[in-house]
């Protein structure tokens, strides 16, 4: 009898999401026979939970080895030289064979999943009408969610919706880009009509499946879906921003009036280590730490706050002798400086501080760019937690949907539109409202720049630059700096310094890398499938 392999880290999951989960015998859930299953709704609410657990996201995205994604943009350098970043990713040294951000595989294991759950949610007994259509319905976002982690990746992949079997012709050719995000697009629009208006923290409501096709038409440069997704959501959604941005980035156990979508911990049961790898040297020496470095170009890109001017324009009011003074106070809640207050001490990355910067190529945990990130970071956990984390990872936010209406709309030629969102996005921060007048291709930079700076650390950066196919401007052959800070006298001497790892710089992205390569070993299993060019 086929088994079906649903582990007690998922049963853990689930009881954050399904308080009747706790009353499942958990001894045999790791070898379930899928007529089991599928004759207990509790089980079938298991098997879900299962493939919300294996979705690409949240903090350990951001912290792996071979794809920490600030550190494959200008957003940041990684600390360390065995990071898949600085070894595969910004050199451009991976193949077919070693594809970074690799999630074939894992994906369609849990697309089959979604499929059986279809083939047998019909005929599982005693369980309410109701609970099958808000399980099919999370389930349809689940599958349009691996859909689009495939698409956004290597474009036309394979759709399969129904549960292959040995005598099933195994190989199936790539159905094309638009096929696929017509998919994605229709399978959210069911989605969102059979779930309800609010759900448990950690599972998809009707805003959860618009938030996701707002995002993924933006990305299919389908500008009218996009829109309409986004205002769906603003007009109906009930949600609001956060006042403080800060905020945001560190809710536990209760989600703030501005997510729509997380991924909620609880100690000890499930917790992530992403303070153990980012906090300041000082904090951990030498247990790993200070993962993700701003660079001085990520710093610069902060405007400033009384004129809501970049700071290269000499109107600006910027003084480069003190050069963290008066910015967008975005950059306060994100990093972490020289003179920056931080569980009750003052942060030190001068030369000799105590989390001074070292050598570009040293192998010292401290900083290279003379920068730390801090958005969020837990500044209440106490060390001997510092592998215990417990902040939620927000995936969408009302603030990315508001970015993600600008964008759509200036699109279609209403900059104006696009003003007033991307100005309330501002005004939260306390920022000056943008210029009037801007035609589309001036508001198309400004939303960019909006982005960059509103979303900077949360897994937006690199797909926005490939989207947008800036990522060869932006990073190809570019080395990034960070400052290194003397105190000579009393007086601090501010010099930019080249910051990434030597042996990774100049950064290599080619038009070549717009699409990631399939890998290898599924093109050997698959004789229908071809690869992206040039891979």
């Amino acid at each position: 009898m086929k088994k079906i392999s649903i582990y007690i880290p998922v049963i853990i999951t689930c009881l954050l999401a399904w308080s009747a989960c706790s009353k499942i015998d958990q001894s045999p859930v790791n070898s379930l026979s899928d007529e089991t299953v599928w004759k207990d709704p509790r089980l079938v609410q298991l098997y879900v939970a299962d493939i919300y657990a294996n979705l690409p996201i949240g903090f350990d995205v951001t912290t792996d080895g071979t794809a920490n994604l600030s550190c494959i943009t200008d957003e940041a350098r990684g600390s360390y030289a065995w990071l898949g970043a600085n070894i595969l990713q910004i050199n451009g040294k991976y193949t077919s064979s070693n594809a970074p951000l690799d999630i074939w595989s894992s994906a369609y294991k849990n697309i089959r999943k979604t499929n059986v759950f279809f083939q047998q949610i019909e005929k599982v007994n005693n369980m309410p009408e109701e609970d099958k259509k808000n399980l099919t319905g999370q389930v349809k976002f689940l599958r349009a969610f691996y859909y689009f982690e495939l698409v956004k990746r290597y474009g036309g992949v394979p759709l399969i919706t129904m549960p292959q079997t040995l005598t099933d012709d195994l190989m199936v050719k790539r159905d094309d880009t638009t096929t696929v995000y017509n998919f994605i697009a229709t399978e959210l629009d069911a989605a969102a009509a059979l779930l309800p208006a609010t759900a448990r923290a950690g599972l998809a409501n009707r805003w959860t499946a618009l938030a996701l096709k707002s995002r993924a038409m933006l990305y299919a440069r389908r500008w009218d879906d996009a829109a309409k997704a986004s205002l769906e959501i603003i007009e109906k959604g009930g949600y609001a921003l956060v006042n403080n941005y800060s905020d945001i980035f560190s809710t536990k156990q209760r989600a703030s009036t501005e997510s729509i979508f997380e991924i909620q911990y609880l100690d000890p049961s499930r917790v992530h280590n992403y303070d153990a790898m980012n906090v300041p040297y000082y904090d951990n020496p030498g247990d790993y730490t200070s993962l993700t470095q701003p660079t001085q170009e990520m710093t610069d890109a902060y405007e400033m706050q009384a004129t809501g001017k970049a700071i290269t324009d000499p109107a600006s009011g910027y003084d480069a002798q003190q050069p963290y003074k008066g910015r967008d106070p975005r950059f306060y809640a994100t990093i972490l400086y020289e003179g920056a207050r931080w569980k009750g001490r003052t942060i030190e990355t001068r030369v000799g501080g105590t989390d001074g910067i070292v050598g570009r190529n040293t192998t010292n945990d401290n900083t290279k760019t003379g920068y730390y990130i801090r958005k969020y970071l837990d500044e209440t956990l106490p060390l001997e937690k510092i592998w215990n984390s417990t902040q939620s990872w927000v995936e969408f936010r009302l603030g990315e949907i508001f970015l993600n209406y600008a964008e759509a709309t200036n699109n279609l030629n209403d900059p104006a539109t696009a003003k007033k969102y991307v100005d309330l996005i501002r005004a939260r921060a306390q920022m000056p409202a943008l210029q009037a007048g801007m035609n589309t291709t001036a508001m198309s930079e400004a939303i960019m720049h909006e982005r960059k700076i509103e979303l900077a650390f949360e897994n937006h950066r690199y797909w926005d630059l490939r989207r947008w196919r800036t990522a060869v401007k932006v990073l190809n052959n570019k080395t990034f700096h960070g400052m290194q800070i003397t105190l000579v006298n009393g007086a601090y001497k501010y010099e930019v310094i080249e910051a990434d790892l030597g042996a990774s710089s100049p950064r290599v992205f080619t038009e070549d890398y717009y699409l990631l390569p399939i890998p290898k070993t599924e093109l050997e299993k698959n004789k229908q499938l071809t690869q992206n060019v040039p891979w």
